[in-house]
């Protein structure tokens, strides 16, 4: 599986300079690091580069061939391929099966068998492959110098939502390691890429968009085989939804009470409601240490906005800290007397002031097993003291960081407000000295969601 995501050689057929489906792919790899060839039957020079009118031309062994042509001409060029003794295929063309198209289901069926027989691996049709985030090699539209390195891997049958979703989490502050693209899956599908990212050094949460499955059993043996957290989304769950499914990857979504039975067998998977859940989950995973116990301790500057997160805790069978005396008393002494700590930490408008001596206190708690914190601030008064709130912030984050560091205690930030309000947080949580991430979300449910799961994973595997 390796030849997909770190090839020493590549061949590009149905390259083009033409703006086009896959040009983007052809210029980047043409002048990149990667030895590429193109392959293109009525060019001779694409991009500056001798093309080749077929890859059985190319004077090279070649290890990954990327398959760009109309979907009439698919099954010859993977003839070819086969011919040519590469290692591996990914076919972007799409208009197979998921056409619903008798010929088109044909070729695919066609291609399928040839994957049987030759034993070269396949990923696709109808999908834009992968992306290896750490050595920057990718077949689809990547833009590395935004493009965040991380350790969360997502394998999808979707190929542009793919992107786009790493677009949206890149500009969350969430970074990957390998993303994959499976489509209609003739050979290489999630049980595959399971069991590689299971294996993979660079990969510590994998997340995976599951239409459907051809492969139940052994489904069910690789999860139970993968020991990091696995975070779910598996879509088709109506009966619409399921029709939609067929229509997109040909894929069959099943009976949704049997994915639910089936996840729920293995204490390291997770079945989320959304893209967005599943990215900022498996961020928390990916940055945070693991719970050792239940108890969530809140601080806001907001009492309704705890309250509601007091709600969830109880929803998702958490507690929430009941915090020594010492440290009550340790809060009481820098706070002034109209502020509420109750159940949660509500510092109010004080919270410039009073936040690091408290935070300090809270991780220092042995009741404290991880921390919420809700910024609340509204957008007007962050505006009016901008220069000031940017270093309150800035001195915040860095007492989060090195309480955090110190007693290696999870910790999650939901900013309430808008998104100039989640920018300039964003903009003061950086701090480039610091190994450590705090995840910033903007959704409280989910914060929780992640300690709930976190706990769970922790439970099982470490504790």
């Amino acid at each position: 599986m390796d030849v997909f995501f770190n090839p020493k050689t590549v061949a590009i057929i149905g390259a083009s300079e033409k703006p086009k489906f896959g040009i983007g792919t052809t210029a980047y790899l043409l002048n990149s690091k990667f030895k590429t060839y193109p392959v293109n039957i009525n060019s001779d020079v694409i991009f500056g580069h001798k093309a080749y009118k077929n890859i059985k031309d190319i004077p090279d062994s070649i290890d990954l061939a990327i398959i760009m042509v109309s979907n009439e001409f698919v099954l010859q060029s993977v003839i070819d391929c086969i011919e040519k003794e590469v290692k591996g295929i990914i076919i972007e063309s799409a208009g197979f099966a998921e056409t619903g198209s008798a010929k088109f289901a044909k070729i695919q069926d066609e291609i399928e068998v040839i994957a049987r027989r030759s034993k070269i691996r396949i990923i696709g049709p109808n999908c834009i492959g992968v992306t290896n985030f750490h050595n920057e090699f990718t077949t689809s539209d990547m833009d590395f110098e935004q493009a965040l390195k991380g350790s969360i891997a997502i394998v999808a049958q979707s190929g542009v939502l793919g992107n786009i979703f790493i677009d949206w989490a890149n500009n969350q502050g969430i970074g990957f390691s390998k993303s994959a693209t499976i489509g209609n899956k003739v050979d290489v599908d999630e049980v595959d890429l399971l069991d590689y990212l299971n294996e993979d050094p660079d990969t510590k949460v994998i997340t995976l968009y599951l239409e459907g499955t051809k492969r139940g059993k052994e489904l069910r043996d690789v999860l139970g085989k993968v020991k990091k957290p696995v975070i779910i989304l598996k879509n088709g769950r109506s009966d619409i939804g399921s029709r939609a499914v067929k229509s997109h990857t040909s894929s069959i979504a099943g009976n949704d009470r049997i994915y639910d039975a089936l996840f729920n067998q293995y204490p390291n998977v997770f079945r989320v409601d959304n893209f967005y859940e599943m990215f900022n989950i498996a961020h928390a995973f990916a940055t945070q240490p693991l719970l050792r116990g239940k108890n969530v301790t809140i601080v806001t500057g907001s009492g309704s906005l705890g309250a509601l997160a007091c709600d969830e805790i109880e929803k998702q069978g958490l507690n929430l800290t009941n915090l020594e005396k010492t440290t009550i008393e340790k809060i009481k002494s820098v706070i002034p007397n109209w502020v509420s700590i109750g159940g949660t930490i509500d510092l109010g408008p004080s919270m410039f002031e009073t936040f690091i001596p408290s935070i300090k206190a809270i991780f220092q708690d042995k009741n404290t097993d991880c921390i919420l914190y809700i910024f609340s601030v509204p957008r007007v008064p962050l505006q009016r003291m901008a220069s000031f709130a940017l270093a309150g912030i800035k001195a915040q984050f860095t007492a989060l960081l090195q309480s955090a560091e110190k007693y290696e205690k999870p910790c999650i930030i939901v900013c309430f407000g808008s998104r100039w309000v989640f920018d300039f947080v964003s903009e003061g949580a950086t701090q480039p000295e610091s190994k450590l991430i705090i995840p910033i979300m903007t959704r409280i449910n989910q914060a929780i969601k992640a300690f709930k799961m976190m706990y769970e994973f922790g439970k099982s595997n470490i504790f």
